[in-house]
């Protein structure tokens, strides 16, 4: 025993002595394989396509499989093995290339489906994989699960924005599960981030919940609820949905996707406590409960759209649909011709607003008549269920007596006419902006000349001198500014120190301001190489993919806002509007283009979301490094673009 023992010790070390022997260049090999032949639609699964003879594969074109699938990438990794042969005494050891890519898919449609055959090339050499037939089961409810979208309008128009909501009734445990809209590709409409979104990240508690769906995130609020008499524990999130074109139509059904303990099986205590399979809990015998995959369909709500009517529009309208007041203040309103008066609008009304800013003040006549009023007007705040703006007006005469109100124009789809909202007027008081003269400076103003007291049934008149009867000062500090020269030459002397400082201080100033973005840009990067070295690539590739999605998200904050925390629930489609926004707001001067590195970007985005939920068996080293690569590229692209 202890001779085999120190044989195979003898071996190994050979074996780690001997360098890689490169023979005959091996034909590149590929093949598919897929987690199961038997799916629901909507239900996520892993296909894997394995790679033999090159570990360094070009991307592969999934075009495809687009089709009949949805799919996001997965991670990969190389595959290397070695094996050690022993002929006529000479000992060699082959290293056989190979590299796994992973996607996840989830099938559109029931029936017998088929993935197609994909073509992967390395190294100039290209293989294409077999096609892989699959039986794709229709999504069913049973007693345990239903799932229900509902609209908040059954009839509306094009651009008014609805709130959508999906509510998923839970009776048993669950894990692993996913939702599949495919009313989040649905051309016809434009799907946003519900407000509640923003509200319910702020809050902490057991009762909330993040997930992915599609390309963004959604967040679910988690409570008790009841359907058709059952109680149900219920999951409850919510999207905007903004009609694109007119027309009667049918939203498609959506899907969960999940696993579950068979039914019959004995339950938890307290079903809310934990029932998204947060452990083991015991079946029967103390025993692991058996786990069945379930898909559940929604509903289909149907909707009707309309066209906005061409008659009576308003020129100045700009999308406002629902019913709405409108309310003025104005801070100061006692001011001379040329200085700024702080006007604060703020917009009530029910429903959910497609738009946030207002129409051009400047193109209401009344109020530009009298006031200089700028072109833009920033976007709206909502403060609890109002809307706050702002913008600054500045008087044009002293005749002006009242800011004028302050119109909206809006669709009121109740009656399904336009209406107009106005503010009521505000008094103000606007006096003659006085220019002062030389003479009034010296004090030459003072006329006609009179010397004597005038007697008057009002009283004793003021005495008004010529400057001739003031008697010339002979010493003090009259007497030596005197000596200096010429009044305007001194007061000339002692006012330059002050205004070269006040000058250096204002060009202070400018280069400080004009330095900001170069200085957020050094602070951003400084920042994104700190935390691209602290990542630990031999980590978790979950904890690999958050740690950099983290990075990003922070150098975004800093380069484009100044703040690390501002773009911490970005998308890649957030990012790519900011980014889009600074380069066409500036002026590029031969930058080069930004389209490389956003689409570099949203594959770090994409690759990141998925390693977060991926197993960590198909993230390996290989994966976690090429990400972090990746993402470096991806900002060093960015910053290239960037004015």
């Amino acid at each position: 025993m202890r001779e085999r023992i120190r044989e195979a010790v003898l071996v190994a070390s050979l074996v780690a002595l001997l360098p890689a022997t490169v023979g005959q260049e091996v034909p590149l090999q590929v093949q598919a394989a897929v987690q199961s032949q038997s799916v629901f639609v909507g239900q996520q699964f892993l296909l894997q396509i394995q790679i033999r003879g090159s570990d360094d594969p070009d991307p592969v074109d999934i075009g495809a499989l687009e089709a009949g699938f949805s799919v996001t990438e997965a991670g990969g990794g190389s595959s290397n093995s070695t094996s050690v042969s022993i002929v006529n005494g000479q000992m060699t050891r082959q290293v056989q290339r190979g590299y796994n890519l992973n996607y996840r898919l989830a099938a559109r449609r029931a029936g017998q489906v088929r993935i197609p055959s994909l073509t992967v090339t390395a190294n100039g050499r290209s293989a294409r994989t077999q096609p892989i037939s699959l039986t794709v089961q229709p999504p069913q409810e049973n007693d345990d699960f239903k799932f229900r979208l509902s609209l908040s309008e059954s009839r509306a128009y094009v651009g008014q924005a609805l709130k959508l909501t999906a509510e998923w009734y839970i009776g048993r445990e669950v894990q692993d599960f996913s939702f599949t809209m495919p009313l989040l590709d649905d051309r016809r409409f434009e799907i946003r981030d519900s407000p509640t979104d923003a509200e319910l990240r702020t809050q902490a508690g057991n009762d909330l919940l993040e997930f992915r769906l599609g390309d963004r995130n959604a967040v679910a609020r988690k409570q008790r609820g009841t359907l058709d008499g059952r109680e149900y524990i219920v999951v409850r999130f919510e999207k905007l949905l903004i009609p694109r074109a007119a027309g009667s139509m049918t939203l498609p059904a959506a899907t969960v996707t999940f696993s579950s303990p068979r039914s019959g099986q004995p339950r938890r205590r307290s079903l809310f406590d934990d029932f998204f399979g947060g452990g083991v809990f015991s079946g029967a015998f103390g025993g692991r409960p058996v786990m069945e995959t379930l898909a559940i369909p929604s509903n289909r709500p149907s909707l009707a759209v309309l066209d906005l009517p061409s008659e009576g529009r308003p020129p100045a309208f700009n999308g406002w649909i629902g019913q709405f007041e409108i309310h003025a203040e104005a801070k100061p309103t006692a001011v001379a011709v040329g200085e700024p008066i702080t006007l604060s609008l703020k917009v009530d009304g029910p429903g959910i607003l497609a738009v946030s800013r207002l129409p051009p003040l400047d193109s209401q006549e009344a109020l530009s008549r009298d006031f200089r009023v700028p072109r833009e007007i920033g976007a709206g705040e909502k403060r609890g269920t109002a809307w706050h703006f702002t913008q600054t007006l500045r008087a044009k005469h002293d005749g002006v007596t009242e800011i004028p109100a302050v119109e909206l124009p809006y669709f009121d789809p109740t009656v399904d006419a336009y209406r107009i909202a106005r503010s009521e007027p505000i008094p103000v008081h606007v006096e003659t902006a006085r220019v002062v003269t030389a003479d009034d400076a010296e004090g030459r103003g003072l006329d006609p000349r009179q010397l004597e007291i005038e007697s008057t049934e009002q009283g004793i008149a003021h005495n008004y001198v010529d400057l001739d009867a003031l008697e010339p000062m002979q010493d003090g500090l009259g007497s030596w500014l005197r000596a200096l020269g010429p009044a305007p030459l001194v007061l000339a002397l002692l006012m330059l120190p002050p205004l070269a400082y006040l000058g250096l201080l204002g060009i202070r100033l400018r280069r400080h301001y004009e330095n900001a973005p170069r200085w957020r840009a050094g602070s951003a990067l400084s920042h994104w190489r700190k935390s691209v070295r602290a990542i630990d690539v031999e980590a978790a590739g979950s904890e690999v993919a958050a740690a950099v999605l983290v990075a990003i998200r922070e150098y975004l904050g800093v380069r484009l806002t100044g703040s690390r925390t501002a773009a911490a629930a970005w998308t890649a489609g957030d990012a790519e509007d900011r980014l889009r926004a600074l380069v066409e707001g500036g002026e590029p001067n031969g930058h080069r283009s930004l389209a490389e590195p956003l689409n570099a970007l949203k594959s770090v985005f994409e690759r990141c979301e998925a390693g977060r939920y991926a197993g960590s068996g198909s993230l390996d080293t290989d994966w976690k490094r090429r990400l972090v690569v990746d993402a470096e590229a991806a900002v060093d692209g960015i910053e290239e673009g960037l004015p």
